[in-house]
């Protein structure tokens, strides 16, 4: 070490710590002092005087024993460090600055202040971080079971509304034809009659749908299932439908066609309809005099679709509210639940198009979708290929339990070439599996003692792979994955026409004429 670093050290420790000094005797009297000491208010300090009258930290001192007191208050109120050291019955006292200390020390305090707060803090995110996780899990256990009780609820409501529609419409069908074997005119009042009967069974199909598809789209539980479509069919279809509605309010319902008349196109037809069908439905609640248009034209593999009324029109600042579920325009006296546009909207954008809405308060509105579809082979007779019957008789073992549904399927499919044998459940279809073979098992899925999923179930096990084609009322994805997973060969949703059931039969059994 350089001979110079020792002074230099002590000089730099001497002008921070400015050191103070006075010496007692063993009486504690005065008998030196330092010039510096009234810097620290000791102004009073002089030789003779007793120290202990002055100076509060020397009561009760040992003058024999050394004692460091870190920092204690000098007069002026400054911040001390006190050192006492006995030398030869004398007592010397050293006091020297401890406001770098001091401030040190209350830096410090502040600081541990400080974290414990922050651990008292953290303590307590600690706890609410604890509540929050328990009540999510108990958030997501309730949403979980409104998840569940909204599909079974769902499944319930389809089953219970789709059943007897089935039923309503099935034979309503045969009547329709009775009537139309008897070469009745489309004036006869039977005929008129079962038109009302069909259409109203429709509406009220249209209705049940848009209710259970609002639960499906919030569970990503739709699907698009595009097949080839004749384009006349379809528009043809919606203008027997919505016509006598038309009708009723006197106003015109206008049909405009800009494609070939035998174009068939690839699109999901049921969807295509079901957005027709709720569009072109409230452009005729909402319109009590004029017209109202339904346009499709087909070009460039693009079907553009266009409705347009002449009726009440909407506000704009009620235009984005409309696209919203359950919501209505107030004081129209239009009954509905509000829900057919929000879901037409949501199906066009799952088929990859897109809704606008043009409209002007008291003059009416347009609305308008364009959808991909692709053209399909125009030599192709769509109506000729769902109408065929089988080839060949096949034998088909029919499993439901609604009476009604029974007889009328039998009847559809004997008169599609089919021989029939109809049982009520699962157990029954288990035991006549067993006595004959079947070329297609047709079975319901809600059935009493044995459902479908147990049947399917039991008969994969007992290695019977009879093909098996579900027809339920559940609308449910999860109904057809889990029937899918058991073996089944297809899945129809009641109300199920017999050209579904063919055209189904076909892929897995035998050929159509």
């Amino acid at each position: 070490m350089p001979q110079s670093l020792p002074d230099n050290i002590n000089q730099t420790l001497m002008q921070r710590l400015n050191p103070a000094y006075l010496r007692l005797d063993a009486t504690m009297k005065v008998t030196q002092t330092s010039s510096n000491l009234s810097e620290y208010g000791f102004a009073d300090i002089t030789e003779g005087v007793d120290a202990t009258e002055h100076i509060d930290f020397l009561v009760g001192v040992d003058p024999a024993q050394a004692l460091s007191l870190p920092v204690v208050a000098s007069p002026n109120g400054h911040p001390v460090c006190i050192e006492l050291l006995p030398e030869q019955g004398d007592l010397n006292v050293i006091i020297a600055d401890a406001r770098e200390q001091f401030d040190l020390q209350q830096k410090l305090q502040q600081k541990a202040n400080e974290n414990q707060l922050l651990l008292e803090k953290q303590r307590t995110l600690l706890g609410e971080l604890h509540a929050a996780k328990a009540e999510l899990a108990r958030r997501n256990t309730e949403l979980e079971e409104a998840s569940r009780l909204q599909s079974s609820f769902l499944s319930g409501v389809s089953h219970e509304f789709r059943t007897p529609l089935t039923s309503i419409l099935g034979h309503n069908d045969l009547l329709r034809k009775s009537l139309a074997a008897e070469t009745r005119p489309k004036s006869d009042k039977k005929q008129i009659y079962t038109d009302a009967v069909r259409r109203a069974s429709q509406h009220l199909l249209s209705l049940v749908e848009n209710l259970l598809d609002h639960g499906k789209l919030d569970a990503g539980e739709i699907t698009i299932n595009p097949r080839p479509v004749q384009l006349s069919t379809l528009q043809n279809d919606l203008e027997m439908l919505l016509r006598p509605l038309a009708d009723a309010k006197q106003i015109d319902l206008l049909m405009q066609r800009q494609y070939p008349v035998d174009e068939s196109v690839y699109i999901d037809e049921s969807r295509v309809r079901q957005c027709l069908i709720n569009l072109a439905g409230n452009a005729i609640k909402f319109t009590d005099k004029g017209s109202v248009t339904i346009s499709m034209a087909h070009k460039d593999d693009e079907l553009q679709l266009r409705i347009l009324d002449t009726g009440i029109g909407i506000k704009k600042e009620d235009l984005a509210k409309i696209r919203q579920p359950f919501w209505q325009v107030a004081d129209t006296g239009k009954a509905g639940t509000g829900l057919g546009l929000s879901i037409t909207e949501r199906i066009i954008e799952l088929m990859g198009g897109e809704m606008t809405i043009q409209s002007e308060y008291g003059r009416g509105t347009e609305v308008s979708f364009s959808l991909n579809a692709p053209a399909t082979d125009a030599s192709i007779n769509l109506d000729q290929a769902r109408e065929a019957a089988f080839k060949d008789q096949v034998s088909i073992l029919l499993t439901e339990d609604d009476l009604d549904i029974a007889q009328l399927v039998v009847i559809l499919l004997e008169e599609a070439n089919a021989k029939v044998t109809h049982v009520e459940n699962g157990e029954l279809a288990l035991q006549a599996l067993q006595r004959d073979s079947f070329d297609l098992v047709l079975m319901d899925l809600n059935m009493p003692i044995m459902g479908g999923y147990e049947t399917i179930r039991r008969m994969r096990d007992d290695g019977n792979h009879t093909p098996v084609v579900i027809m339920t009322a559940s609308a449910l994805e999860a109904d057809m994955h889990k029937a899918q997973a058991l073996g089944c060969d297809g899945y129809l949703l009641k109300p199920v026409e017999v050209a579904d059931i063919v055209a189904i039969a076909d892929q897995i059994i035998v050929p159509l004429e």
